[in-house]
Formats: structure tokens, C-alpha cells, sequence
């Protein structure tokens, strides 16, 4: 087998459409020119969530309890846009909580296995694993640090707090659990 000349390569189409539409592709820039850019810090393809990477079995087990991924995406898209000092600012509030703010981390836990009680009594059992699993993904493979595990803790209890939202109607006693497994994201900026 030969070598293909330039010529020839170049007449080889894309063979993926996922690959024609992702990034600087979808505004008809090739792709692989695209990647080299003159000016230091210009971002040349478009960030990508990190929950467009679950897997489709996640995304039908979702489906199953009657859910949908947009209606977390709020609060994944707030953990996408945490800071580096908002981090710490959370991190302090689990491992450090202070006398006079009505939130303790120790409580939230208890009212987090409460809260899963009566998700598991409804048939939701499976839920609060699966949000786990896609919080997971936020962090892959050596990005994973103390304040990455606080940040996913924290945002899987808002997480929680959304799935006890949904259950307020059968139980009064979610209404304020889910208050409470939110504090924390509302005393950010």
C-alpha cells in the first residue's frame, strides 16, 4: 500500500458529522486550522459542559424516573462557573462551619439520608446515585482535589434539594429540607 499523496488526502471527506459540527467547524473554519491561532489565550473551540458527556444509559435511567437532563442543568452549569475563591469559600463551610450561620454540615448529611428515605420510598431510589455519577464526571481523572469533592458534595445536595422540590406535595417536611440542602449555593456571589 502506498502513501497518499497531499492531493489525496485532502479529498477525503470528513467522516463523521458529530466531527463537521463540533467547534470551529460549525462556523465553517477547519477544524484543524482553527486549533493554531496567532494571539496567546484565545479560545478557539467552544467549552463544552461536562454533562454532554453522559452515557445514554444514564440519560434513559433519568428518563425512567421522569426526568430530563435540562432540568438539572441549572445547577450544573453553576458548578461549571464556580471560582477558585467561591471553592474555598464552600470547602470552609464543611470542614470549618461557623456558630452563627443557621447551616451545619453535619445536619445536612442527616437531613441528605432523610431526604433519600423518602426518595426511596416513592421509587426514586436510584436518583440521588445518578446525580452522583454526573457530578462525578465534572472532575475527570487527575483534576480530582479536596475542593473538587467538597464543590460535587455541595452540589449534590442542590441536586437533592430539587428532587425534594418535586416531592414537597407529598411530604410538607421536603419544603424545608431542600431550603436547607441549598444553603450553601446561596451565600455565593
Amino acid at each position: 500500500m502506498s502513501n497518499p499523496t497531499p492531493e489525496e488526502l485532502e479529498q477525503i471527506p470528513y467522516p463523521d458529522e458529530a466531527f463537521n459540527t463540533w467547534g470551529a467547524a460549525a462556523i465553517g473554519v477547519d477544524p484543524l486550522l482553527a486549533s493554531f491561532t496567532s494571539r496567546p489565550y484565545q479560545s478557539v473551540r467552544p467549552h463544552v459542559p461536562f454533562y454532554r458527556f453522559a452515557s445514554y444509559p444514564d440519560i434513559l435511567d433519568l428518563r425512567k424516573h421522569g426526568y430530563e437532563m435540562e432540568r438539572f442543568v441549572p445547577i450544573f452549569d453553576r458548578l461549571e462557573d464556580v471560582r477558585y475563591r467561591q471553592a474555598l469559600e464552600l470547602s470552609d463551610m464543611l470542614h470549618y462551619p461557623n456558630p452563627m450561620t443557621p447551616w451545619n454540615p453535619r445536619r445536612a448529611k442527616e437531613i441528605e439520608f432523610e431526604v433519600r428515605a423518602q426518595l426511596h420510598e416513592h421509587g426514586f431510589g436510584d436518583m440521588p446515585t445518578l446525580l452522583r455519577r454526573f457530578l462525578g464526571k465534572a472532575f475527570p481523572g487527575d483534576t480530582i482535589s479536596y475542593l473538587s469533592v467538597d464543590l460535587i458534595t455541595i452540589f449534590f445536595w442542590a441536586a437533592m434539594a430539587e428532587l425534594a422540590d418535586d416531592l414537597a406535595w407529598r411530604s410538607d417536611a421536603l419544603r424545608w429540607k431542600a431550603a436547607y440542602l441549598r444553603f450553601p449555593l446561596l451565600t455565593l456571589d
